[in-house]
């Protein structure tokens, strides 16, 4: 299969000095009110104010933490890769996070707030320069009922586990799947709503464990598959069906925008669980605690 060969001496290679498993989380929360161009902007000038600096292209602190944003404004915060026994670390960081937040408001009077959905908001500004979040809300408008409300009105809780080897992926993918469909980890009604309604070709894969998937190899080949067939965000076509064929470092930018329940996450290698709504920061606590606690009896090497 096109690009298998070098999607998996990719991971191979980034993995390959890994001893221990790490951990971390992007926590999202959205504007109550939706953001103007001008709002969007006093948001951004406040964050050096708030120890945040543009390092290497990141908004990023000292404690490692560092800031994105989504179409509609939206305010992610993405941890640094943390241990299963950080927890007083990861205190400190839901603290900056609080912190941040609420400094925001003070600064500029707009409130983040920790919600997973907020109606209405497809037809909202759209906040970012970038062509790749245009052409995507371009798409999106034409193949689906709801994915601009996906984009601009919706906040989500992303949650990482480190690969350590290759032949893992499968058992991890099996265990993420599962979790995804359980109580304080699945999305909720209205999130999903809008998530099957965004793009057939982005959110179709089956998350679970077929029995025509029992190796990692294998699970690599679907996932390869299903972004050959997702459509090209300018194009409106099948990745797969484009000539000439794009290089291998395309097909990785084209499956970063691949919106699976679970994602390989190309970028620190590493599986992503993306159904969790935005909560509030203690509850998220509490989910965090569970989640590294459930990976670490799944995945503890047998006797």
């Amino acid at each position: 299969m096109r690009y298998y060969e070098d999607f998996k001496d990719l991971i191979e290679k980034r993995i390959e000095k890994r001893t221990y498993r790490e951990f971390g989380f992007e926590y999202e929360l959205i504007a109550k009110k939706p953001l103007s161009i001008s709002d969007f902007e006093k948001v951004k000038s406040v964050l050096p104010s708030l120890g945040y600096e543009k390092n290497n292209e990141k908004i990023i602190n000292n404690q490692g933490i560092y800031i994105t944003f989504e179409p509609g404004g939206q305010l992610e915060f993405s941890s640094p890769p943390l241990k299963y026994d950080q927890l007083e670390d990861f205190d400190l960081l839901l603290q900056d996070i609080n912190k941040t937040v609420t400094k925001i408001k003070e600064l500029t009077s707009i409130d983040y707030v920790p919600v997973p959905f907020i109606k209405d908001r497809g037809t909202a500004p759209m906040l970012l320069e970038a062509k790749r979040y245009h052409d995507l809300h371009n798409l999106l408008g034409s193949v689906s009922d709801r994915g601009r409300e996906m984009m601009k009105g919706t906040a989500a809780i992303h949650l990482h586990v480190s690969l350590t080897n290759f032949d893992e992926i499968l058992k991890l993918w099996a265990f993420m799947c599962g979790l995804s469909r359980e109580e304080g980890f699945a999305m909720g009604e209205q999130r999903r709503d809008i998530w099957n309604k965004t793009d057939p070709s982005r959110c179709g894969l089956r998350c679970t464990r077929s029995e025509d998937i029992f190796t990692s190899d294998i699970l690599l080949e679907q996932l390869i598959s299903f972004a050959l067939h997702a459509l090209e965000l300018s194009s409106g076509v099948a990745f797969g069906s484009i000539r000439p064929r794009p290089s291998f470092d395309e097909f990785l930018v084209h499956f970063t925008t691949i919106f699976t329940d679970v994602r390989l996450n190309t970028k620190g290698m590493t599986l992503e669980l993306r159904t969790l709504d935005s909560r509030p920061l203690n509850t998220f606590r509490n989910t965090w605690i569970t989640f590294l606690d459930m990976v670490q009896q799944v995945m503890k090497p047998s006797v």
